[in-house]
């Protein structure tokens, strides 16, 4: 009796070549996710990048104009509801208030 010898089938070359088409299209996926996920990552470091570089704020020149108009309001140059619309503009300039419109 003669040893049973196992032959691949017919379509082993077929199963291979589908396995390496699979696989490329898996890394190709995977290239394109990279990609696009690098792409993103760009894009969010130069948006928050262009927010770091906005204009210094005066801090110095903003309190004194406070104090100024503090002076102006204590002597009766200007009004209460003037005072307190110019305060808020300045705090809000210096970051210390926010504006909900």
């Amino acid at each position: 009796m003669e040893p049973a010898v196992r032959r691949p089938p017919e379509n082993a070359s077929v199963n291979k070549m589908a396995r390496g088409r699979e696989s490329f299209e898996k890394r190709a996926r995977e290239l394109k996710r990279q990609t696009r996920a690098a792409n993103k990552r760009d894009r969010r470091e130069d948006r928050d990048g262009a927010e770091v570089e906005t204009a210094p704020v005066d801090e110095d020149a903003l309190m004194a104009r406070y104090g100024q108009l503090s002076q102006q309001r204590e002597i009766g140059e200007i009004d209460e509801a003037a005072f307190e619309a110019e305060r808020v503009a300045i705090f809000v300039e210096l970051g210390l208030i926010t504006v909900d419109d």
